[in-house]
């Protein structure tokens, strides 16, 4: 049992990671190379978008219980924003369509990371 939830884990931190990583690498593509705004401008928008979500860095590099939650909490909103954009007739609809993907692989790998986790630390206190 404890060999499995531990696969588990490792298995939902890697999601967690690989999507937290990607969903930073198209953000800074998307408004700084892919598609910029024409009448803004595109570091504001992409300091706007990526920095709140670069401070969960910590959080993640640390392994935060908590703060993997709250990251679930926080990525609504790009959700919102992703679908909102994927589902117009905006020319940038498929990279909306990747940051959705993006976004709902973040969300899953950091919920199940923080509830496989709770459960092997409370498995292993009780066998100490």
């Amino acid at each position: 049992m404890q060999a499995t939830l531990a696969k588990k884990v490792a298995i939902s931190r890697a999601v967690t990671l690989l999507s937290y990583f990607g969903l930073l690498f198209l953000l800074t593509a998307w408004h700084l190379i892919i598609s910029p705004p024409a009448t803004a401008n595109p570091y504001m928008i992409w300091a706007f978008q990526a920095v709140p979500l670069m401070m969960f860095f910590p959080v993640i590099l640390n392994k935060n219980l908590r703060g993997h939650i709250w990251l679930c909490f926080f990525i609504t909103v790009y959700f919102m924003h992703s679908v909102t954009i994927a589902m117009s007739t905006h020319s940038s609809a498929y990279l909306a369509f990747i940051e959705t993907l993006l976004v709902s692989a973040l969300f899953i790998g950091a919920m199940m990371y923080a509830r496989w986790k709770s459960k092997l630390n409370k498995l292993e206190q009780g066998r100490t």
